[in-house]
């Protein structure tokens, strides 16, 4: 089943949008014409996403600075990793299969 997230028109560098998929929290980064969904609350400590920073195809969490791939979702710095979830598209909308 494909759930709608918002549109690609709506779309702008800066956004984080965080998303409920069934009993999953997700959070949607667009920057730099580039769009990632990932779990929202860091896996080192819990901490939301909310409000991290986007530099390259890098996230820094607000909480304790750790810093993640998202290209590969693993912690640079440890063996944590953020959970990375596939982006679809239908016509004009940008979501994910569930």
């Amino acid at each position: 089943m494909f759930h709608r997230l918002v549109r690609t028109m709506d779309l702008y560098d800066g956004l984080r949008m965080p998303v409920r998929v069934g009993r999953e929290e997700l959070l949607l980064i667009h920057e730099d014409g580039q769009s990632w969904l990932i779990q929202r609350r860091c896996p080192h400590a819990d901490f939301p996403l909310d409000r991290c920073t986007v530099s390259g195809n890098q996230l820094r969490c607000p909480g304790h600075g750790m810093e993640f791939s998202l290209r590969t979702g693993q912690c640079l710095t440890n063996s944590y990793r953020i959970e990375q979830y596939r982006i679809d598209y239908d016509g004009p909308w940008l979501g994910v299969e569930a």
